[in-house]
């Protein structure tokens, strides 16, 4: 009798960067005199972990230094709540504007914070605004290396006004840089085309019928979506930062339904939604060379 192989399903992620409501790497935008007001960043998180916690989806939280330093207990709650707490950085500084030792100190100041709240090494990092750009290539995956980390999910395959490398591998996969392949999976962030531009797939942008349609066509390619959200995008209430178009549009659009679309979407999209470290460690695949 001939054996049919069984098809391992292709996992999806729904990741999360905890950061204050007001940081943004916009040029000419200043929120350094910004704060948040009392029991905010709680109360949101939370939100989201309660999200999770209904339609039984594992997470990865890339949770920022300052946030880390100024609610310890939030990032021990999310933890305990069975997610993944990776890095986001100490400020949200951007990737590019860094030279590399000056990264690699924001980088051990962030993780060191949160493996002392939760006890178990961190195996990840998402650069600020994805800035990740060509010219750090060099030395970014070297330094993640040497950090002791597995993963990064930094870098967006294509081009935007603010961020993204167009001839990056659009795959799962250890990126090859200057002929030598790096210790790091790159996990990209799922892109879109929409009106003739590359975009991510964000989820208070779109509907939940295009947003499910879009996971299952990276599902049958193979592909595992990357859906992101900040706390901010869930708070129709939160304040506004004096932004120019087209930030403004780009930072706002959406917040009003963001959390009732996003809990309806996880109740009827393709599964399983986990953690990326638990993906990695499931699905050797995505330690490839080169995306195919």
């Amino acid at each position: 009798m001939q054996t049919i192989p069984v098809i391992q399903q292709v996992p999806n992620f729904l990741t999360f960067d905890i950061e204050e409501w007001y940081r943004v790497n916009y040029e000419g935008a200043d929120a350094a005199t910004l704060t948040c007001a009392d029991g905010w960043m709680e109360r949101v998180t939370g939100k989201l972990l309660e999200i999770c916690g209904e339609s039984g989806c594992r997470s990865t939280f890339f949770v920022l230094g300052s946030v880390a330093q100024d609610y310890p207990k939030l990032v021990k709650s999310i933890a305990v709540a069975g997610h993944e707490v990776a890095s986001h950085g100490c400020a949200h500084r951007a990737v590019f504007s860094m030279a590399p030792a000056a990264f690699a100190e924001d980088l051990r100041r962030s993780c060191g914070m949160l493996e002392s709240l939760t006890g178990k090494a961190v195996l990840g990092f998402r650069a600020p605004s994805f800035s990740v750009t060509r010219q750090v290539l060099p030395w970014y995956y070297d330094t993640l290396e040497n950090a002791g980390l597995t993963y990064s999910s930094s870098v967006f395959p294509g081009r935007t006004f603010l961020y993204g490398i167009p001839d990056f591998p659009y795959r799962v996969h250890r990126p090859v840089i200057e002929g030598r392949q790096t210790g790091i999976t790159e996990f990209p962030i799922t892109r879109v085309e929409c009106a003739g531009e590359t975009i991510g797939l964000y989820v208070r942008l779109f509907p939940a019928w295009f947003l499910r349609s879009c996971i299952r066509g990276e599902n049958t390619a193979g592909r595992p979506a990357m859906l992101y959200v900040h706390p901010r995008e869930i708070d129709p209430d939160q304040p506004r930062l004096a932004l120019p178009w087209p930030q403004s549009f780009i930072h706002y659009f959406g917040v009003k339904g963001c959390e009732r679309k996003l809990r309806r979407l996880l109740r009827t999209a393709p599964g399983p939604f986990l953690t990326i470290a638990e993906a990695l460690g499931r699905y050797p695949e995505f330690s490839e060379t080169e995306a195919r």
